[in-house]
């Protein structure tokens, strides 16, 4: 009898690490060898006969090692399209003065670099004082002044990757007004008076990782993004 487990656990073993290449061998091995010892998950997905008891097998650890037993499609993930999305939120009690004098030189230890780039701004969207006083410049030109005025907005790319924690911190620490964390791990810090959150591009010197096998999304530190943009965290 105990050979005969024993036979049990080696082919399983053998038949797993057949499909290992689209799953993960360190998360899911336990528990896909268990469900397979059990012939819980030996179905097709024609007529789905195990499908339940395959989900209930599989338990906590389903989204991960579905693919392991071709009970969902293969996690494909790339750099590419992590870089695409991104979350963005407000931080509170924004340091102007920190942050663009962090910004406004190079930083000595390469930590981050910082972009400063032109855009144009509606009067109407600044304080009232400033409003009155701009008004007044109007009135008293000769010229036709339009009611845009164009401003700098600074932002500063983290050059390595981070968790959207440490990204958040990161930019409350410098100061800043709002920020982007993006899904293949750039943090961008962003400035006051920055339209949408600074770029929506991913410009972090050395994230992501050259080469890098991205992990599934249900892998990584963020809630489930539903847009193909951003996400606006609340």
């Amino acid at each position: 009898m105990k050979n005969i487990f024993l036979v049990t656990v080696v082919g399983a073993m053998v038949a797993f690490a057949c499909v290992t290449y689209a799953c993960n061998e360190a998360v899911c091995a336990s528990i896909v060898s268990k469900c397979m010892i059990l012939q819980s998950c030996k179905c097709d997905m024609v007529n789905c006969s195990c499908c339940k008891e395959c989900f209930s097998c599989l338990s906590n650890l389903y989204s991960e090692c579905c693919s392991c037993v071709d009970m969902c499609p293969e996690p494909n993930v790339t750099v590419d399209e992590l870089s695409k999305k991104s979350q963005v939120e407000d931080l509170p009690e924004p340091i102007v003065t920190l942050f663009t004098a962090l910004a406004s030189e190079p930083d000595p230890q390469q930590r981050f670099e910082s972009l400063t780039y032109p855009i144009d701004l509606d009067i109407k969207m600044f304080k009232p004082d400033f409003q009155k006083d701009f008004m007044s410049l109007q009135n008293n030109s000769a010229e036709d002044v339009s009611s845009i005025v164009t401003v700098n907005c600074s932002v500063v790319f983290m050059n390595k990757c981070s968790t959207w924690i440490k990204c958040k911190a990161d930019c409350i620490t410098m100061g800043a007004k709002s920020y982007r964390w993006f899904h293949d791990g750039c943090c961008e810090c962003v400035n006051e008076r920055c339209l949408n959150y600074g770029l929506n591009q991913s410009r972090c010197k050395y994230c992501p990782l050259k080469e890098a096998v991205m992990p599934a999304t249900s892998n990584l530190d963020y809630g489930d993004d539903e847009d193909d943009d951003e996400e606006v965290i609340q």
